[in-house]
């Protein structure tokens, strides 16, 4: 019934999701908001590409920072939807793209994001290699993506909220199905080599990995903070383009 339409333009997932992020210590707030922008740091006077932008809330917290400009690329009409009510009333903008066709100018940015969207494509190299392209010198690359020891195997999320985590499969990269907001969604597995040898294979130098760590004072719960703390949801690789050839 929904096989034509982009997952989170499924009007049941997009209720869900919604809600999802209404919730208390939701880990998208709780784990990798903090983390990624910690990662960022500054970015006064630059010019950012986010990949699958969703809401585009990076967006609003780089422009409020001092950002010189923000495009998202967003392939999905209801998230679009959201991303420009977000950046109402700022400079920033939204492409209506998938990451997969989106094809950069030269050197035309600063820092290129993508946040917990590089799961849902099949092909990475020729998107590092775009965003390669789309970095002036010196320029930086900041991702998120499911920790490969959460995307290896996905079968301990069909009983519900996740007491155990099952990791199998996992130099077996390529396809997961499995159910998520009510539906089932398509993401592919990766290993953390692969991941890195995405960024250096495309030219960047490696500069940073972190992986979800909560810290305590970005939960409201006690027990939930316990939780995060027993597998990594989300690995984070920050490189930079080489400011001389």
């Amino acid at each position: 019934m929904y096989e034509d339409k982009e997952f989170y333009d499924i009007p049941d997932v997009h209720k869900f999701y919604l809600a999802h992020r209404r919730r208390p210590d939701n880990p998208n707030d709780a784990l990798e908001r903090p983390l990624f922008l910690e990662i960022a740091g500054n970015l006064t006077n630059l010019d950012i590409i986010d990949l699958g932008c969703g809401d585009a809330s990076f967006g609003k917290d780089a422009l409020l920072q001092g950002a010189r400009s923000y495009e998202g690329v967003e392939v999905s009409s209801s998230m679009l939807d959201i991303a420009r009510q977000t950046l109402a009333g700022t400079s920033g903008k939204v492409r209506h793209e998938s990451i997969e066709t989106w094809r950069a100018k030269a050197e035309q940015v600063d820092l290129v994001s993508s946040r917990l969207a590089l799961n849902y494509v099949e092909h990475l190299k020729p998107v590092f290699e775009e965003i390669y392209k789309a970095l002036r010198a010196g320029g930086r690359l900041i991702i998120s993506v499911e920790h490969p020891v959460i995307t290896s195997n996905f079968a301990s999320l069909s009983e519900g909220r996740r007491t155990t985590w099952l990791v199998d499969n996992y130099f077996n990269s390529g396809a997961r199905k499995h159910m998520w907001l009510g539906s089932e969604v398509t993401k592919y597995h990766h290993t953390l080599e692969e991941y890195f040898n995405f960024v250096t294979d495309a030219g960047f130098e490696l500069t940073r990995v972190r992986e979800s760590c909560p810290e305590r004072e970005n939960f409201l719960s006690e027990e939930e903070y316990e939780r995060r703390l027993r597998i990594p949801l989300f690995l984070f690789i920050a490189a930079r383009k080489p400011k001389f050839e």
